[in-house]
């Protein structure tokens, strides 16, 4: 593959595309990013809340935005090695960020419906989640900074970097999966999910609803994506999935927009009551009673 290829003197097969990128479409994710980044730093200066889960967010859209930017000027020159590096690393790793988001958020959902099924301390979640995410990360980074070092077999197969990046990527999918079991675990003995069950609801258990089902939105989206990238590497970067636009658009760019968008939008800090459940229902309850104060029964012996 020539370095010194152009869109004039050479196919486009020829490129580490393999395609030339669609401007439109890159265009479009640019501005979704930059809205989402612009709209975290707001939050950031004008909230202060749910700090650290805005950051999470701001770093992925920030890695989103940068790697569709370097395939916006792989329209013009797909030939170019160094964008293609910066793109495909930028956009492999960006969605870690988001998923510890996610992680941020089970804690605090405990905190308020209880620990649910398999009674972990809401602490923990973050503690061991954002461990295993800091795990995943440091692999793909690893494995991604040795494979554009390696020579590619052209004819097929991965190598030793892709096989690390891989490896980093398979622990994402299995610690989401597990993430989703537990926060299954939280979520249905709650049954804030059976509104006819859990009873009357008031507007911030509305809210919290909607939220649980976004971030169980969020989190199928991310472990698709996360899968289709484990299956594109495994070809190798000549392998037929890295070279589709329309798989790639289809199973990562939309998925990611979406989840990305969906977690910023509907953000925790207004859809996550902060006090317990049973201290508000106590709370409420306290306030309807008679201003004598709560009576007690007293029975004879």
């Amino acid at each position: 593959m020539s370095t010194n290829c152009t869109l004039a003197t050479c196919d486009i097969s020829e490129s580490l595309y393999g395609y030339r990128p669609n401007l439109g479409i890159n265009v479009v994710f640019v501005l979704v990013y930059i809205s989402v980044a612009i709209y975290c730093v707001y939050l950031l200066a004008k909230r202060r809340q749910w700090i650290g889960y805005t950051i999470a967010i701001l770093i992925g859209a920030w890695l989103e935005f940068l790697g569709y930017v370097f395939r916006v000027m792989g329209y013009s020159n797909p030939f170019r090695r160094i964008s293609w590096i910066i793109q495909y690393s930028s956009l492999t790793m960006a969605p870690i960020f988001p998923t510890a988001a996610t992680y941020v958020c089970i804690g605090q959902v405990a905190e308020y419906l209880g620990r649910g099924a398999f009674n972990i301390d809401p602490k923990l979640y973050l503690r061991i989640f954002i461990t295993s995410d800091i795990i995943a990360l440091t692999i793909q980074a690893g494995g991604g900074g040795i494979s554009f070092t390696e020579t590619s077999n052209v004819t097929g197969g991965i190598t030793t970097g892709q096989g690390i990046v891989i490896g980093g990527l398979v622990i994402q999918v299995v610690s989401l999966a597990v993430f989703f079991v537990l926060f299954l675990g939280v979520v249905l003995p709650s049954n804030i999910l059976r509104p006819k069950v859990f009873g009357e609801m008031n507007k911030k258990e509305k809210r919290l609803r909607t939220f649980i089902m976004l971030i169980f939105l969020a989190i199928l989206l991310i472990v698709g994506r996360s899968a289709f990238r484990v299956a594109e590497f495994s070809e190798g970067f000549f392998g037929s999935l890295v070279h589709d636009q329309v798989l790639f658009i289809i199973f990562d760019g939309i998925p990611i927009a979406i989840a990305t968008a969906v977690m910023v939008i509907f953000h925790p800090m207004d859809m996550i009551p902060s006090t317990p459940r049973f201290r508000t229902v106590t709370s409420e309850e306290l306030i309807m009673m008679p201003d004598e104060g709560p009576r007690r029964e007293t029975t004879g012996v």
